[in-house]
């Protein structure tokens, strides 16, 4: 059994919706009203975002996050580059973790984003 489905609570259904498809590449496939759009990341992964009861925004934990990972690191710091271009706040630069690059950069309402592939070297 593996994980394909994920949902996260937030405040404003739509403005999350369009900043996964514009950040991170996923495409819509359903959306209800402003309380539920599925999301797919092309590689079988269901994500949504919700908010069902129009609730108010949900206290992730501090060290609550998702992640994407990508091939390499040439795609990890044009990913970087591309979401520093667009606004994207960040919260981390690009940094080396064990065999791996990342950075970490927050979405809506302040969910934090971790963005990851193997350094260069440790290919």
């Amino acid at each position: 059994m593996r994980v394909n489905h994920i949902n996260l609570q937030v405040s404003d259904v739509s403005q999350a919706r369009a900043f996964f498809e514009t950040h991170f590449g996923m495409e819509c496939k359903f959306q209800r009203r402003d309380e539920l759009a599925i999301l797919d990341d092309g590689a079988g992964m269901e994500f949504s975002v919700s908010n069902l009861f129009h609730s108010p925004p949900s206290p992730y934990p501090s060290d609550f996050h998702i992640g994407f990972i990508l091939d390499g690191e040439s795609e990890v710091r044009s990913a970087y580059e591309r979401l520093v271009s667009a606004g994207v706040e960040m919260k981390t630069d690009v940094s080396r973790g064990g065999p791996n690059v990342y950075f970490m950069c927050f979405g809506p309402e302040r969910i934090m984003i971790e963005v990851r592939g193997p350094a260069a070297e440790a290919r």
